[in-house]
């Protein structure tokens, strides 16, 4: 009598064996990756919102990852999945607001055609915001103690305002109007390091640089030389 045909059985899915299983199992995996990662991204929106409610109530990032978690409505085991300290969800409510801060800036950019126009409309942009004037000096702090601290972090965490402000000063340089003799990117970063600082003494009262003043001696060193 005939042996009845074994069945087939499901290959092994672990990370040496990635390549080599079949179509239906590559796609089971695929989509059980995405849902994960979705799950874990609308955590980690969670807990920064509920972070974000908090700086704004308080004014200060003094809060504890507990009362994130309780804003949040979700479980500390699920705030230590997503961040791995506090210090990580703080650098992530940062990035945040630099990101919301670089759509608004390009957004009043646009209003203006000449792209020396655009570059004095951001920087003078720094000084103003709908933020309190609490949130926006914890936020200037924090800001400090990462260069400090975590360099790297902040210069990524900056990248969005930098990128807004590089593309008017390449468009300056397209036109003949900016300087030419250091890169653009380096250029765009010194007017942002330039801004940021101004901005930072004014708030935390080590100094008093308006914006006119800032600007007219940014608009100097931005200048085509002759």
């Amino acid at each position: 009598m005939a042996k009845a045909a074994p069945k087939p059985t499901a290959k092994p899915t672990s990370s040496d064996d990635q390549e080599r299983l079949s179509g239906w199992q590559q796609r089971a995996l695929d989509r059980s990756l995405v849902e994960a990662k979705r799950r874990a991204l609308d955590k980690s929106n969670g807990f920064v919102k509920a972070a974000m409610a908090l700086l704004d109530e308080t004014g200060t990032l003094n809060f504890t990852v507990q009362d994130v978690v309780d804003r949040s409505k979700l479980s500390l085991r699920s705030f230590y999945q997503t961040f791995a300290s506090k210090d990580d969800l703080l650098l992530a409510l940062f990035e945040e607001y630099v990101a919301t801060a670089a759509d608004w800036q390009r957004d009043r950019m646009a209003k203006h055609d000449d792209p020396v126009d655009q570059i004095r409309d951001f920087l003078t942009s720094l000084w103003v915001g709908k933020l309190s004037p609490d949130v926006v000096r914890a936020l200037a702090v924090y800001n400090m103690t990462l260069s400090s601290t975590r360099p790297a972090d902040l210069a990524h965490a900056l990248e969005p305002q930098l990128l807004v402000l590089l593309e008017a000063v390449e468009r300056g340089i397209a036109s003949g109007q900016v300087r030419d003799d250091i890169g653009s990117r380096r250029l765009a970063e010194i007017l942002l390091h330039t801004g940021n600082a101004a901005v930072q003494t004014t708030i935390l009262h080590t100094g008093s640089e308006s914006p006119d003043d800032v600007w007219a001696f940014c608009l100097g060193g931005l200048r085509r030389q002759a």
